[in-house]
């Protein structure tokens, strides 16, 4: 598992639009950005800027296509979680909250 430094993993995942971006991918489906906007229903622009933060700590990947995904080292097999060590972010429940939370 590629090492993130915690202050560069915790800024990463301190935006709800980043979780949310995870919980999408997490299903499993690599998407290009603007499937992500629609899916998500954020502006693309907006949207890129926190799909970098996420790509440039290494979480996401970008491969043939334009297609994001999360970088397999960190996905938990079985489970909508992604494991980064001392970290353990835990998405299945994610849909079920308000919006605002």
């Amino acid at each position: 598992m590629p090492d993130i430094l915690l202050k560069t993993l915790l800024t990463a995942i301190s935006d709800l639009t980043r979780w949310r971006v995870l919980a999408e991918l997490l299903k499993g489906e690599p998407l290009p950005i603007y499937e992500l906007a629609r899916r998500l229903k954020v502006n693309r622009n907006t949207l890129s800027k926190h799909v970098a933060v996420l790509r440039n700590c290494g979480i996401l990947w970008i491969g043939y296509g334009s297609l994001y995904r999360i970088a397999p080292a960190y996905l938990v097999p079985g489970q909508r979680a992604l494991d980064f060590g001392a970290v353990v972010l835990r998405l299945d429940r994610l849909e079920h909250r308000p919006a605002s939370a």
